[in-house]
């Protein structure tokens, strides 16, 4: 299940992306802090199209660094993540691990 996951968060990165991503070890710490960010995303209920804004706004922070976006540049990849449909708990699971990611590698507050 964790390779179909990880195959979805790479198909929603655009293709230049995915070769700059750093691998880091997922070590019981991570995984953890991963799941638990998972389970306070799916406890807090957020609607469906927050989600989305928000995992675009860490792709956005990704791919050019904190504050280095514009609103329009997150609102048109909102769409596109809100087109893909993905169900709840795996846009969830998504957020939780690129948080997770950029946090390790200090890219995020």
């Amino acid at each position: 299940m964790l390779e179909a996951k990880s195959a979805v968060f790479i198909d929603v990165l655009p293709k230049n992306e995915v070769d700059s991503l750093k691998v880091i070890e997922i070590t019981e710490k991570l995984r953890s802090k991963i799941d638990e960010f998972t389970q306070h995303l799916l406890k807090s209920n957020y609607p469906y199209d927050t989600l989305c804004w928000a995992f675009a706004e860490f792709q956005l922070i990704f791919e050019k660094g904190h504050k280095k976006y514009s609103e329009s540049e997150v609102i048109e990849r909102e769409k596109k993540i809100f087109d893909a449909s993905l169900d709840y708990e795996e846009l969830c699971w998504l957020i939780a691990n690129l948080k997770v990611y950029l946090e390790e590698n200090n890219l995020y507050p």
